[in-house]
This record gives structure tokens, sequence and C-alpha cells, in this order.
């Protein structure tokens, strides 16, 4: 439990006093601070919220770290530098130093090159956040490096090193936010997204990712669309759209992206950037916004003529978001012919629930598909709950061109029921687990599962498969998230 803590009698700075270090009291900053390259954190009385539990958590964790160091079995420094030695004869290398001087660099190289390879508007920023030199940005990087190279690998001694690197990493961006010339930089966005992303593979709760989400939100929001024109800085928010969005379905909650100039002003000066997924991710982020008028609809105190005018409204919205999301899919199967192929299954874990599945030309194409189909879910469900058994989900899709081919995959307007949604969902898994770049095809696929997971009955074959599924997807990488398939935060249009 969290408790205040106050000041003690040291009139050292607080960043000496946190690191239990002499200080030398000089003023503004002192030297120790300086000589070391830290943020000295002044003088000034100061009262905080020390977490507890997060406390014991790493004394647990250095306990642990320390049985592991006394582990007979555990490589020394001397066998370490042989290894290197193998692979560079001529490297010069202190015997005492071994690798632990290189693991922080390991981890990071092994971060950049794993976890969200191959994905688009990804990748650029991750890479330019962990080159900035500011301790901010080297808090944040260092955490999450440690977090998902002790996951990937089931290192306990990693992952404790990277809660601890989590606490100060999280210790300095609060501060930073704390100062408005601070508050809005690109730097504390950054680090907000990566200690968000931190949490996805730390934790199987939801609670810790939805607050960053929701604070990621609000700097991205208060900073408005014109400050993302640039691409560097519009890559930044298009990455972070979807996570932005979720947090706010899962609170339903209406979300600022809903809005016609975050759609629209950070890809003014060049239109053609906007690729075809961007506009999934737009109608994506119109749906809080139906869900909580849904929410209100049913809960409010409202005459009766007041309700059903703003049913009537609420109907005529999900069907236009359904027509604008069946004829995104006609677009994109007219710019991706041929793109999707159904094979036997080549692995006995999915034979459990198809013998056959979905093999896709490239891991963009399967990313797209899986998202529409999970956007898909998310307004059927919508439909059947606000409008009721005359929701007729192919009325939309009547207007479309009925020539084009789409191969295994269901055209819009006939996959009309959960199930068969949902299906073809899960008949992308072993695409996607087997791909190269299968972190990032794994943590692509947390969205479109979790939507899917609720379509088949508690206890069917096909939902003790997608659990299996998604414990794989913890163990082989790391999204300890994963594991909180049926948890309480997971999406629903239930009011």
């Amino acid at each position: 439990m969290p408790r205040i803590k106050g000041a003690g009698n040291s009139s050292g700075c607080h960043t000496c006093r946190r690191r239990k270090v002499k200080c030398d009291e000089r003023r503004p900053a002192c030297g120790r601070c300086e000589r070391g390259n830290r943020e000295c954190e002044g003088y000034g009385a100061s009262h905080r919220f020390v977490d507890e539990t997060s406390r014991t958590e790493r004394r647990a964790k250095r306990k642990a770290k320390s049985k592991a160091s006394d582990d007979p079995s555990a490589p020394r420094s001397a066998e370490c530098v042989q290894v290197v030695r193998s692979l560079n004869p001529d490297a010069v290398i202190c015997a005492e130093l071994g690798l632990s001087a290189f693991e922080e660099n390991i981890h990071i190289s092994f971060l950049l090159a794993n976890l969200l390879t191959g994905t688009p508007n990804s990748s650029p920023w991750l890479e330019l956040h962990a080159q900035d030199p500011s301790p901010c940005a080297q808090m944040s990087i260092r955490a999450l490096g440690a977090i998902y190279f002790g996951r990937v690998h089931h290192l306990d001694e990693t992952t404790a090193r990277g809660f601890e690197h989590y606490i100060d990493a999280l210790r300095n961006l609060n501060h930073l936010l704390r100062l408005s010339e601070h508050a809005t930089s690109v730097t504390v966005l950054k680090s907000a997204i990566t200690l968000e992303l931190y949490e996805f593979i730390a934790f199987n709760s939801q609670s810790g990712w939805l607050k960053h989400a929701g604070g990621v939100g609000k700097l991205i929001e208060l900073q408005g669309p014109q400050r993302f024109q640039n691409t560097a800085q519009r890559n930044l928010l298009e990455g972070n759209r979807v996570t932005i969005a979720l947090e706010c379905l899962i609170q339903k909650k209406r979300c600022f992206l809903e809005h016609q100039d975050w759609k629209t002003i950070p890809w003014a000066a060049g239109p053609e950037s906007k690729i075809l997924v961007f506009y999934l991710h737009d109608m994506l982020c119109d749906v809080p916004g139906l869900l909580e008028d849904a929410t209100n609809l049913q809960h409010s105190n409202l005459e009766i003529d007041q309700k059903i005018s703003l049913h009537r409204d609420l109907s005529s919205k999900i069907l236009v978001q359904l027509q604008t999301l069946y004829e995104w899919r006609v677009l994109w199967q007219q710019q991706n012919p041929d793109s999707c192929y159904e094979v036997p299954t080549s692995t006995p874990d999915h034979a459990a629930f198809s013998p056959t599945v979905f093999y896709f030309s490239t891991l963009s194409a399967a990313n797209e598909i899986c998202f529409y189909n999970a956007l898909l879910l998310l307004i059927l469900r919508l439909g059947f709950q606000v409008i009721g058994p005359t929701f007729a989900s192919t009325y939309p899709s009547l207007h479309l061109l009925g020539m084009l081919d789409y191969g295994p995959l269901s055209p819009p307007g006939l996959a009309t029921d959960a199930q068969t949604v949902a299906t073809e969902i899960c008949k992308s898994v072993e695409y996607h687990l087997l791909h190269p770049a299968s972190s990032a095809a794994a943590f692509f696929l947390l969205f479109p599962l979790w939507l899917a997971y609720p379509a088949f009955e508690p206890d069917s074959k096909e939902s003790q498969w997608l659990s299996d599924v998604m414990r794989k997807i913890a163990d082989m990488s790391g999204f300890e998230i994963s594991r909180n398939l049926g948890g309480r935060g997971r999406i629903s249009t239930n009011s």
C-alpha cells in the first residue's frame, strides 16, 4: 500500500539522498550529480508517495538475484571473456569485466531488432528514442530493454533489473511532467510511450497500460494535431492512435481522436502518406463514442420521445460506420488481390481448432485483415445491442461491387455472425506466430484475439484453444498482458 514519506534530516540534495551517497551540497545543483550526468532534484523539503508494494517486490527480486549469483552453474567472468575472445581473438578485455558492462547494450539491441520489427510507423520512433542521451529517454529504454530480454529468454535476474529500471524511469518521468517546460517535450512523450510498452510486457493486468495509454493520450491531446505534421511526429501519433482508442473503448468514454481535425491535419501537407490502414484507425477512434452513447441511452432518465430520437440517431451512426467499413474492405481487396490463401495447417496445435489456416503475402496484409475483422466484431456487437433483432448487417453492403474475388476470406456483408468473423481471425494465428517477425506479429494479434474470444462459448474447444494461444504468445514473445485474455479489462460492448 502507498504511504506518504517525509524528508529526512540529511541536508544533501534529493537525488543523492535517494541514492544514499554523500552529497557535496553545491548549489543550485550538486557537483556529484553533475559529474555523474544525473539530474539534481534540488534541496527543498518534500513529501512524496512511496509504493510499498513496489518496494517489497524489489526486495524479493534482489533476493532472487543474490541466489542466482551464488549458483555454481552460472557463467563466470572468465567464461564470458572466453566467449568474446572466441569471436574475436584480438579483443583486449579485462578479465574482471566480463560481459556485465555490455548487458544493457545487448538488451537494447535485441529490443530494437525484434520488438516491433516489420511494422510500419512503430520502429523508427523507438530507435530514435534509444539514441536520445537524456536521462529520461535512457532510463525508459533501459527498463523496456531489460524487461523484454528477460521475458523472452525467461531470465529472472534480467527481468528483476527491468523492474528496477522501471521504478527509476517512472520517478524521473513524473518529475519532468511537473515541470511545464518539459511536460510537452518529445522526449517526455516518447518515454511515456516506452513505459506503456513496458506494461504490456511486464504485467498481465491491464490497469498499468490503461493508465499509461490515458496519460499518453492526454499528452498528445494537449499538443494539438498541428504539432504532428512532420514525418517523425506523425509516425509517433499513428503508432499510438490504436492504444489510445482502445483505452477509451475499455473505459467506455469518447476519444478526442474522433474529431475530424485529428484525422486530417497531421496528413494535410502530404495526403498520400495516409495509407489505407490508417483509415481503419480513424474508424476505431469513432467506436468509443458510439459505445458511450449506447451506455448513456440505456441508463439515462430521458423522456420516451428523447430516447426514441437518440436511439434513431445512434442506430443510423452504427449503420453508416458499418457501411464505411465494408467500403474500406472493397477498396483493400482491389489494392491487394490474391493476398490471402488457405492451406492445411502445419502445426498439431492449430489442428485442434481448424484443419486449415490462412497465409498472407505480407505481414502487413495479415495485420490489416485481422484489424478489419476485429473492428467488424465491435460494430456488429454494437448493432445487435442497440438496434436489436432487426439489425440487418448485410444491408449496408448491398450497393458494393459484387465481381471481386475475395479468395478464402468472407466478402463484406456475408460474415454476419460473430463466430464466423472470429474464426477468420483465429485462422491467421499460425501465419503470425511462424512469421520471422513473430514478436511484432504477436503484438498485433492481441487486439483481434481479445475480441475473438467472447464469440465462442466459455468451455468450448475454441475458447480453450484461444487461451492456449495467448499463453503461448506470452511465453514466446514476452507479452505478459496476453495471459489476461478473459480478465476484467477485456474489451466488451456490454453496458
